[in-house]
C-alpha cells in the first residue's frame, strides 16, 4: 500500500495535460532618440574656422580653401616697408578682431579688386594678429566675416617685414 500512496503522485502527474507553451512576448518597439538640436555658437571664439588652409610663398600668406581665390591675402611690401592685408571686394571698412581688441581700419580698394589695409611693420596690431590665442576674424559689412586660425604663416610675412 505504501507503494501505491508513492505512486499514486506520480500516475496523477502523467495523466494531467500538458501545460501549453508560453506564448512568445513581441520586443518592445525602439527607442526613439531625437538628437539634441545644434546650438550656434554666439561668440565669435566659438565658431568653426572658416574652411580653408594658410600658405605662405615669396613674402605672401593666403588663407582659403584650395583651388579658390584666397578669401585673405597678408603680403609684405618690402619696397614700401608695409604689411598689406587684403580680402575680395569693395568694401569701406574692415574690422580685425583678435583675442586681445576689435578694431575698425578703413580699407582702400587694390588695382586687384579687393579692399586692403596697410600696417607699418612695427604697428601693435599685428602682434595682436600674430599672437591672437587661437584665432582672429575679418569682418565687414557685405562679407561674410572670415575666422582664421593665428598659425605661424601670418607672422612669417609680419617678421619678414620687420627684418
Amino acid at each position: 500500500m505504501k507503494r501505491l500512496v508513492l505512486a499514486l503522485p506520480l500516475i496523477a502527474a502523467a495523466c494531467s495535460t500538458p501545460a501549453p507553451p508560453p506564448k512568445p512576448v513581441a520586443p518592445p518597439p525602439p527607442a526613439v532618440v531625437v538628437p539634441p538640436k545644434p546650438v550656434t555658437p554666439t561668440d565669435w571664439r566659438d565658431k568653426p574656422y572658416t574652411p580653408g588652409a594658410w600658405h605662405y610663398a615669396d613674402r605672401t600668406a593666403t588663407y582659403g580653401p584650395d583651388g579658390a581665390p584666397p578669401l585673405l591675402t597678408m603680403t609684405c611690401d618690402y619696397g614700401r616697408r608695409l604689411v598689406v592685408l587684403s580680402v575680395a571686394g569693395a568694401l569701406p571698412s574692415l574690422t580685425i578682431r583678435t583675442s586681445y581688441a576689435q578694431r575698425d581700419w578703413p580699407a582702400q580698394a587694390g588695382a586687384d579688386g579687393r579692399s586692403q589695409i596697410s600696417f607699418a611693420p612695427a604697428d601693435p596690431a599685428l602682434d595682436q594678429i600674430a599672437f591672437s590665442r587661437g584665432r582672429f576674424s575679418i569682418s565687414a559689412p557685405g562679407l561674410a566675416e572670415i575666422d582664421i586660425p593665428a598659425w605661424a604663416e601670418p607672422g612669417r610675412v609680419i617678421e619678414d617685414c620687420r627684418s
